[in-house]
Formats: structure tokens, C-alpha cells, sequence
């Protein structure tokens, strides 16, 4: 099942069409969707490598004029179809701020909050909804494989980026690499601490994104809790996480460290010297706590790797610039 089987459905009736319609008009672009916006009383826009509005016959376009526009009942009723009829069922998503579908595909929410006491309990209006396509492009992370590992050992490694850039399917793709032995002397166990949901893409509390078949998730979870829990009950020899950037986690490098187990994360980061200026990543960098660096752009599209570097030397490994492709 395609994509397209997993989000059309629960979007409002006159989006899905347009939007269907998109699909049959332009295939080779709705192949490259990365995600569908929808604001109350705004145009209906898409990401597709840029930034385009569509029309009600699902023609791209520039013009706000020409393009369909996304009214409150649409956002409504697409809510509405993502929680059965029941937007009860979605109470903890409006909490969190995203939900989670079929296929591991994430609608990100935006609107009016309930605050009490300067503290956020969830949006009771939602006027923003962002649905960004989940890709899985198994095989990426094969040219960089024998970067990360030594001796059989996953190096302690972090992917930074933009954002949109790809950190997040490399992610992923390394994981099951490891956690299959793919490319390496000889598989990981992996215990994945997926704090947004966005790695795995979990369902119900299984992954739709495939992560290996040695990966343990825990998918909700602040990532020190995580972590503390999968070290105590599950044994891993490599830590995944996604997004480093608190201050908090930071202390939570240093802890993994001391336990010799390896780790995967990814940071924003535009390139290294953006990394040295951030006060939550840069000590990670100065101290040489990561072994290896894989910093990506945007700059041949999505996925365009920069280059590895080691992270005590600070040397690079490799500098060539290249779109990384499935391999298989």
C-alpha cells in the first residue's frame, strides 16, 4: 500500500480530491511529496522539493487566488476522520501535538492552547495541520556503513542537517543496517528511543517503518528515561535517538559513554561550523565525544551528504560531495 491509500482517506472530501487529482496530473512530482499543509482560511499547499499551492482540479500553482482554499471545516472533518468520528480518541495527540498514522506518516498540529498554570495541557482548536510523508529508501546508508563501525563495534555517531534534509531517513536506515548486520561484520541489538515517533513511526505501538530485525522501540518516551530503561532491561550494544538540542542531553551523551555502548543520533545543524555554535552540541564536538560526524544539505535535494568527519581529529573521511541513493 502506497502512500497515498494512507493519508487521502482521512482528509476532508474536497482536499483529497484536489489532491487526487494531483496525483494523476503530475505523478512523477506526488512521487516526490514530502509534506501537505493545511491552514484555516489559507491556500492548500504542498512540499514537493519547494513550496507550491494547488487548485481544486489539483494543478500546482503560485497565485493564492487560484488556489483551493482550506476552510475551518475541513480541518475539522479531517480531525475527524483521523479519530474514527471521535476526536476523544485523539486527546493525548492534541497534548502532544502530532499524530501518527497508518504507514508511520506524522500530521503535526498547530492552533489555539489550553495553558493552566504555564503549563501547556493540549490544543482545543486546531487551526494548522502539517502531514509529512514517511519514506523508507532502504539501502542510503550503505556508502557510509564503513565509516561507523570498527572492528565490529558501532562508533558513537551523529547526523546533523538542516531541516527537510533527510537526518531522519538516514536515521533509519542506518538502524536497520545495524540491527540486520547489513554491510557489517556482524549485527547490533538496537534499542531505539523514539521520543516524536518520526524514526520508527509506530502504530498502536508497532512499527510501520522498518527498523530492523534486532531493534527494541520505545516510542513516546523522553529520551533520558528511555535510554536508563533500555540500558537496565534490554541490553543493547547501540543507542538510537533522534534530535539532540536540550540542554539536558548533553549529560545524557556523557552518561551512554560511560557504558560503553555505542550510539546514533541526529542534531540540526546547517554544517560544522554552524555545530561549534551551539552551546548544547558544540562540548559534544570540542571534546571529541562523537567518533564520526555524517553532516547532510539540501544542496542536490534531500539527502545530499556532505561528508563524514572523525569526531576527535577532526579530520574528514570523506568529502565528497553526493546524493545518497538506494544501493539495492
Amino acid at each position: 500500500m502506497g502512500f497515498a491509500e494512507q493519508v487521502l482517506p482521512v482528509l476532508a472530501p474536497k482536499i483529497r480530491l484536489a489532491l487526487d487529482q494531483l496525483r494523476r496530473i503530475v505523478p512523477g512530482k506526488w512521487a516526490k511529496l514530502e509534506e501537505i499543509r493545511l491552514r484555516a482560511e489559507q491556500p492548500l499547499q504542498v512540499e514537493i522539493g519547494q513550496s507550491f499551492l494547488v487548485t481544486g482540479a489539483g494543478e500546482l500553482t503560485a497565485d493564492p487566488e487560484q488556489a483551493l482554499k482550506v476552510g475551518g471545516a475541513d480541518l475539522l472533518r479531517t480531525l475527524q476522520l483521523i479519530g474514527g468520528n471521535s476526536l476523544y480518541t485523539l486527546e493525548e495527540e492534541l497534548k502532544e501535538g502530532f499524530i501518527t498514522l497508518v504507514g508511520g506518516h506524522r500530521v503535526g498540529l498547530a492552533g489555539e492552547c489550553l495553558v493552566a498554570r504555564g503549563t501547556l495541557l493540549r490544543l482545543k482548536r486546531v487551526t494548522s495541520l502539517n502531514v509529512r510523508i514517511a519514506r523508507e529508501l532502504k539501502g542510503i546508508g550503505g556508502v557510509l556503513l564503513p565509516f561507523l563501525a570498527q572492528e565490529g563495534r558501532p562508533l558513537r555517531t551523529m547526523i546533523i542537517s538542516p531541516p527537510q534534509a533527510g537526518k531522519t531517513t538516514l536515521l533509519r536506515d542506518l538502524i536497520r543496517s545495524f540491527s540486520n548486520g547489513e554491510g557489517l561484520s556482524a549485527p547490533a541489538k538496537v534499542g531505539l528511543v523514539d521520543e516524536r515517533g518520526e524514526v520508527a513511526g509506530c502504530y498502536q505501538g508497532v512499527p510501520q517503518l522498518d527498523v530492523g530485525i534486532r531493534t527494541d522501540v520505545l516510542t513516546g518516551c523522553p529520551k533520558r528515561e528511555g535510554v536508563f530503561l533500555l540500558l537496565r532491561s534490554m541490553g543493547p550494544q547501540l543507542i538510537a535517538t533522534d534530535e539532540l538540542g536540550r540542554p539536558g542531553d548533553l549529560d545524557l551523551i556523557e552518561e551512554i559513554l560511560n557504558t560503553g555502548v555505542g550510539f546514533i543520533t541526529t542534531a540540526h545543524a546547517w554544517d560544522i561550523k554552524d555545530l561549534t555554535r551551539r552551546p548544547s552540541l558544540q562540548h559534544l564536538w570540542v571534546q571529541g565525544l562523537v567518533e564520526r560526524v555524517v553532516v547532510l544539505s539540501r544542496r542536490l535535494g534531500p539527502g545530499t551528504l556532505e561528508g563524514v568527519w572523525d569526531g576527535r581529529t577532526h579530520e574528514p573521511l570523506l568529502a565528497q560531495v553526493q546524493r545518497l541513493e538506494v544501493t539495492r
